[in-house]
């Protein structure tokens, strides 16, 4: 997590740089002062693409003739035959270090962009303002002399009225901040207790997939931060594709289905496990599953409406981004 907050802390700034200066060329010098947020999250998505695409293709590259992916090998039983004695190589062990290192770094980054974090002072402030109902003022002025009475009265709980500072959200915050606040919880969980009882083949199958579904995504809110709408459409198209073969198919329907009827039989029925420890966790992991199932749909509802929109307006509105819309450059 460290080298991973390191790197951004060098070539953030870089990255933003280069958001702004696409951003200029393309719309002019007034588009950077009205979009700053937008450059910010444009760096930060250059450095999601980087990280994507590096470990996309190290993945693809290691994991091309494991017995797992392959069919004709016996394909996903090979995920659960021999659980837990499965040797993990270096490879693996890394690749699955990495993966928990920046999971956990983009949920401290998703927190760092959605909220704000203000100092109050307390002879100026105190949160008996926000007990003060404001239909019972005339302004804003009448408001805090009221407040300042209520101080005055009860000196002695004021500093325990005042807090040390206030969380707001922030400007740059995402507009599915939820699914993607729930789709790390589940996430790093899923790494924790995967890594825990050594399921790091069927761990590092959900990762590759996502991961290369991901490069797509990147590449399109990359292309509609600086409003190219021509790559735009063609990186939107692709996500579309890759999203329903990787997050739609793939994962419910073979990795989960693996899960679902395949783990029993192989370590339990005809594998060493006891069953009461079987008993103990499946559940939560099923749910841990599911919870990903039901968010990847969530996600490809806003693509269809992302999608709707441009077909029946010719606008580019990434609601992810943006829950009510963006605002359109007239040209």
């Amino acid at each position: 997590v460290a080298v991973f907050a390191l790197f951004k802390r060098v070539f953030m700034p870089r990255f933003c740089a280069l958001g702004r200066r696409l951003g200029r060329s393309t719309h002019g010098p007034e588009w950077e002062g009205e979009n700053e947020d937008r450059i910010v999250k444009f760096g930060e998505y250059v450095y999601r693409l980087i990280y994507h695409s590096a470990v996309s293709v190290y993945g693809v590259w290691y994991f091309r003739n494991k017995s797992w992916w392959d069919r004709s090998q016996g394909g996903t039983e090979n995920l659960w035959i021999g659980h837990p004695n499965h040797p993990v190589e270096p490879g693996m062990s890394w690749y699955y270090l990495v993966q928990c290192a920046y999971n956990v770094d983009a949920l401290i980054s998703l927190l760092t962009l959605s909220f704000t974090i203000e100092p109050v002072n307390p002879l100026a402030y105190s949160s008996a303002l926000e007990f003060l109902e404001k239909e019972h003022v005339v302004d804003e002025n009448q408001r805090k002399q009221q407040v300042l009475k209520m101080m005055v009265r009860s000196r002695d709980q004021t500093v325990l009225w005042t807090p040390l500072f206030q969380v707001k959200w922030s400007p740059a915050r995402r507009g599915d901040f939820r699914e993607m606040m729930v789709h790390h919880i589940v996430t790093n969980t899923l790494i924790f207790f995967s890594s825990y009882y050594r399921f790091t083949r069927v761990g590092s199958m959900i990762f590759l997939i996502h991961d290369l579904s991901d490069v797509p995504i990147d590449m399109s809110k990359l292309a509609n931060f600086v409003k190219w709408k021509g790559t735009t459409i063609c990186c939107f198209v692709v996500m579309v594709m890759t999203w329903i073969v990787t997050r739609l198919v793939i994962f419910p329907f073979v990795i989960c289905r693996s899960v679902v009827t395949e783990a029993h039989v192989h370590m339990v029925e005809n594998g060493p496990m006891d069953p009461a420890l079987h008993d103990a966790y499946y559940l939560m992991f099923y749910m841990l599953l599911a919870a990903l199932v039901f968010l990847h749909v969530t996600w490809f509802l806003i693509l269809l409406r992302i999608g709707w929109t441009l077909v029946s307006k010719g606008e580019t509105h990434d609601y992810s981004e943006h829950k009510n819309g963006e605002k359109q450059k007239t040209s």
